[in-house]
C-alpha cells in the first residue's frame, strides 16, 4: 500500500490492546542519559511531547533539572496522556509527572491521598474544540450525533467535553446522550480528521493549531473562553508521595529546576519557541512550522501557579462526568512549601501567573 490509512476501527483496536497489553512507554532521552554504569539514584520523569509542556521539555533539553538534580539519575519517560502517566506512576515506574489535573486529582482521590503530590503549576489554556470545515458546527450545541475525539478517556480535554457538554444540555453515548467520545493519539486524530472519520475534536496545543493548517479545522471553542478570567489549569508537576517522602531533596531539585524553566521560556521566548520546536521534532519525528507554533504560543501561559479554584471546579466536572465518587477533598492535594522554597532558591524572574 503506498498511503498509510489510520481508520477508526484500528484505532478502536488499538485501545483495546493496549488494555490488554499494558502501559507501553517510551523513553524521551539520548540513550548516554540512562547510562548501564551510572549506579546514582533514577528519577523517572514523565511528559508529554505537547506544547503545554513546554517547561518539561525545555527543563529537559537545557539541562535545567540535570543540574539542579545531579545526585540523581534523571530517566525521561514520553507518554501521550494523563492516564497513562498516572499508571505508570501507581506502578512504581515514574516519580515525576506533568500532567494535567483530572488525571492528578482523580489518581489523589481514588489513592485516598497516597499516591501523589501537586507540586506546582506549568501551564494555563492551550485547549480548543475543533471541527472539519466542511460540517455546521459552530458550538458545543451543536456537537449532538458527531463523533468527538479525545487523547485519552479520564484525561482533562476529555473531563472538559464532558463537562461543557452537559452545561449546553448534552451527553455522550456511554451517559445515555448521542455525543460519541472516541479516545484517539494527538498524532492520530490529524489522519481520522483527513479521512472525515471523527467530526470534532479536543485537543491541546500544538494539535490544535496543527489540525487548522494541515486539517482545514476551524475552531469552535477556545477553551479560555469558558472559564473565569480565561484562566484554566492545563498542566501541573506532580511527585510520588513515596518517592517523595524518601528523597525530599529530589523534589526540591526538580522544583528548582522547572521555575528556572517557565522563567526562561517566558523570558526568551524567540529562543524557547525554536528550542521547543526542535525537541518537539524530535520527540515526535516532525517539527512544527514556525507560524503554526507562534500561534499556538500565543494561546498558553507557562506559570507555576496550579490555580486551585480551577482545579477544584474540574474535580467535581470529573465527578460529574463518573470519573470520581464521594468527597472531592483536595486539602491535602497541594505542597506550596517546597515550591516557595524552590521560587527563593532560584534567581530568574518570575511571571505575573507566578507571583498569585
Amino acid at each position: 500500500m503506498g498511503k498509510t490509512r489510520v481508520s477508526l476501527d484500528l484505532v478502536k483496536a488499538g485501545v483495546a490492546s493496549l488494555v490488554l497489553i499494558g502501559l507501553s512507554i517510551a523513553f524521551g532521552g539520548s540513550p548516554d542519559m540512562v547510562s548501564k554504569d551510572d549506579h546514582r539514584v533514577a528519577l523517572r520523569l514523565a511528559y508529554f511531547p505537547n506544547l503545554t509542556h513546554s517547561p518539561a521539555i525545555v527543563g529537559m533539553a537545557r539541562g535545567d533539572f540535570q543540574r539542579e538534580a545531579n545526585r540523581y539519575r534523571i530517566e525521561p519517560k514520553v507518554v501521550n496522556a494523563g492516564p497513562e502517566a498516572m499508571e505508570a506512576l501507581l506502578a512504581g515506574e515514574v516519580d515525576f509527572a506533568y500532567v494535567g489535573p483530572s488525571p492528578a486529582v482523580n489518581t489523589f482521590l481514588k489513592s485516598g491521598g497516597k499516591a501523589l503530590v501537586i507540586l506546582s503549576g506549568a501551564c494555563s489554556g492551550g485547549a480548543s474544540l475543533l471541527a472539519r470545515g466542511d460540517l455546521q458546527i459552530r458550538s458545543v450545541a451543536d456537537l449532538g450525533g458527531k463523533r468527538v475525539a479525545v487523547p485519552q478517556l479520564g484525561g482533562t480535554q476529555d473531563v472538559s467535553l464532558r463537562h461543557f457538554l452537559g452545561l449546553n444540555g448534552l451527553a455522550p453515548q456511554d451517559r445515555g446522550g448521542a455525543v460519541q467520545i472516541i479516545p484517539v493519539k494527538n498524532p492520530d486524530i490529524l489522519a481520522l480528521f483527513l479521512e472525515k472519520q471523527i467530526d470534532a475534536a479536543w485537543v491541546p496545543e500544538p494539535w490544535a493549531s496543527r489540525l487548522k493548517r494541515d486539517a482545514n479545522a476551524k475552531t469552535v471553542v477556545d477553551e479560555r473562553d469558558l472559564w473565569p478570567g480565561r484562566r484554566f489549569t492545563t498542566t501541573v508537576l506532580v511527585v510520588r508521595k513515596a518517592y517523595a517522602d524518601a528523597h525530599p531533596d529530589a523534589v526540591q531539585a526538580i522544583l528548582r529546576g522547572h521555575v528556572e524553566s517557565i522563567a526562561w521560556l517566558n523570558g526568551h521566548q524567540g529562543e524557547a519557541q525554536e528550542l521547543v520546536n526542535s525537541e518537539l521534532a524530535r520527540l515526535t519525528g516532525k517539527g512544527l512550522p514556525m507560524s503554526v507554533l507562534k500561534e499556538a504560543w500565543g494561546h498558553v501561559e507557562f506559570t507555576s501557579n496550579p490555580n486551585r479554584e480551577n482545579i477544584a471546579a474540574m474535580a467535581e466536572a470529573a465527578r460529574t462526568a463518573g470519573y470520581l465518587k464521594g468527597d472531592l477533598n483536595l486539602g491535602h492535594a497541594f505542597s506550596s512549601d517546597e515550591l516557595i522554597a524552590a521560587q527563593t532558591q532560584t534567581s530568574g524572574p518570575r511571571s505575573e501567573g507566578e507571583r498569585k
